[in-house]
């Protein structure tokens, strides 16, 4: 994939060559953190996890400086006194908060990718399964998924179809397969069809009872999440309509005393508030909605 970092100054390439001088931390910074290494591999991020810390390390430091040196001689310029020390941890916040988007952006990229792979895998698992039970070969079935419509899951099965073609065994191809996916469902999935190759068996019915076992756990995961829903529509009432209800009425008897002045800018800050609210309840449901949905 095209590498990107977030906040990144400059191409990644220059990025890697100007960030060498921070290699050393770096490398000890990913050795301290090794699941880094594994969400860049699981990613597909082309770089290694010390040339990764050690941009993030330069990165943060380049912004460390710029905005302490932006807002101090702001601040000089004004007469505040103590402005530079007001500049520096300004500067030092800022640079953290930089640190961390960049050190979880791979997992953020991982997570995309299990939920691309994960929507499309029962139904790429039913078309090998039909077109084996047609008589076509495993080969010729995956390779069918490989020109499918499957998106980031055909994409992975075309890395394991040309490896095969190149002279790798398929139950290999197929491990290799599931090391590099970071999805739980795609891994138990290869790792049982490769190992129906190694034991000689029936490959039809290790697919088919693969298939059969994720339809149950989408319908056991559908079904908590229809469960969870109960109290999420309570706390959707008491945000979305109980609370700015209560709290305009509650702003309307206050402005009925002559002695409370009211301001215009809290009905705003009411409205904002309940929008900003909506908002994080939409992230919740969507946190919540199972990875792997089909139509079953």
């Amino acid at each position: 994939m095209n590498l990107k970092i977030p906040f990144a100054p400059l191409p990644v390439p220059v990025l890697k060559r100007i960030s060498n001088i921070f290699i050393s931390p770096g490398s000890k910074f990913a050795k301290s953190m090794p699941y880094i290494e594994e969400n860049l591999k699981q990613g597909n991020f082309e770089i290694q996890s010390e040339e990764y810390c050690s941009i993030m390390l330069f990165t943060s430091l380049l912004y460390f400086v710029f905005f302490t040196l932006l807002l101090g001689l702001l601040l000089s310029k004004i007469g505040l006194r103590g402005g530079w020390l007001l500049a520096a941890t300004v500067g030092a916040i800022v640079a953290f908060l930089i640190a961390l988007q960049i050190l979880i952006y791979p997992k953020m990229m991982v997570n995309k990718k299990v939920k691309n792979i994960e929507i499309n895998l029962i139904y790429a698992l039913r078309t090998i399964l039909i077109q084996i039970r047609s008589g076509v070969t495993l080969f010729d079935a995956m390779n069918t998924v490989a020109k499918g419509d499957f998106g980031e899951l055909g994409n992975e099965f075309k890395i394991t179809v040309e490896a095969i073609e190149t002279g790798m065994l398929q139950d290999e191809a197929l491990d290799k397969m599931a090391e590099r996916n970071p999805s739980h469902y795609l891994r138990k999935a290869l790792w049982q069809i490769s190992n129906g190759l190694k034991a000689g068996g029936d490959v039809q019915s290790v697919i088919g009872e693969s298939v059969s076992t994720m339809l149950r756990e989408e319908k056991i995961g559908i079904t908590k999440f229809g469960a969870s829903l109960r109290l999420l529509s309570l706390m959707y009432m008491m945000i979305g309509v109980i609370m700015p209800a209560m709290g305009l009425t509650f702003l309307i008897v206050l402005g009925s005393f002559p002695n409370v002045p009211l301001d215009e800018s809290l009905f705003w800050i009411l409205l904002i508030s309940s929008a900003i609210m909506q908002f994080m309840y939409i992230g919740i449901i969507k946190s919540k909605r199972p990875n792997l949905m089909s139509t079953g």
